[in-house]
């Protein structure tokens, strides 16, 4: 564990020692996939969620509606 706090440390001090356009670059090149693939994830989570307690879609089977 102490070998991944002083890599960690050593990113953090890497990109401190960057100046403020490096460090935005850098910063929306890892923020910004990150946060695209959370976002794809959280909505297979809602939409698997709502596929499984969605009541129209049991009641359509059930009655042979559309």
């Amino acid at each position: 564990m102490d070998e991944v706090t002083r890599w960690w440390d050593g990113v953090e001090e890497w990109l401190t020692s960057l100046s403020f356009v490096p460090q935005i670059l850098v910063s929306a090149a890892i923020v910004v996939p990150l946060a695209i693939g959370l976002s794809y994830l959280m909505n297979l989570l809602v939409d698997g969620s709502f596929r499984l307690f969605d009541r129209r879609e049991s009641t359509d089977v059930e009655t042979g509606e559309q």
